[in-house]
């Protein structure tokens, strides 16, 4: 099993919409995702945290296909009405200072979430 986790800064104001268009692009875009077991998003416990994006893949080949796909491109595509830095799939907000990718990130201690949706994916 080969696992991607995202961690997404969403503004407290923008949380509903947040959820509602990543719900949807769940709902749309993951169905028959190769390899793709399952997909979570977990919603932080305290507003001013990072939502938690979890992708369960077969294998690394399986995140790569999808991440070169059509629908990879389609989930993280800005909305038309998104203004630049608009927390949202595709969004770059909050990452500037963060780490490059492949670096280890500081422990912050505990993460609580609440899990608000899970996609139960492909099975051939």
């Amino acid at each position: 099993m080969y696992v991607v986790t995202n961690r997404i800064d969403v503004p407290e104001e923008r949380a509903a919409a947040f959820e509602e268009r990543f719900i949807g692009n769940m709902r749309s875009n993951l169905p028959n995702v190769q390899g793709l077991s399952r997909a979570t998003l977990d919603r932080p416990v305290d507003p001013a945290a990072q939502y938690k994006v979890t992708m369960e893949f077969d294998s690394e080949s399986d995140f790569e296909a999808w991440r070169d796909s059509e629908a990879f491109r389609a989930s993280h595509a800005r909305p038309a009405a998104a203004a630049p830095g608009t927390a949202g799939p595709a969004s770059d907000a909050g990452t500037a200072g963060a780490p490059k990718p492949g670096a280890p990130r500081p422990a912050t201690g505990p993460e609580h979430h609440i899990r608000i949706e899970t996609y139960e994916g492909y099975r051939a």
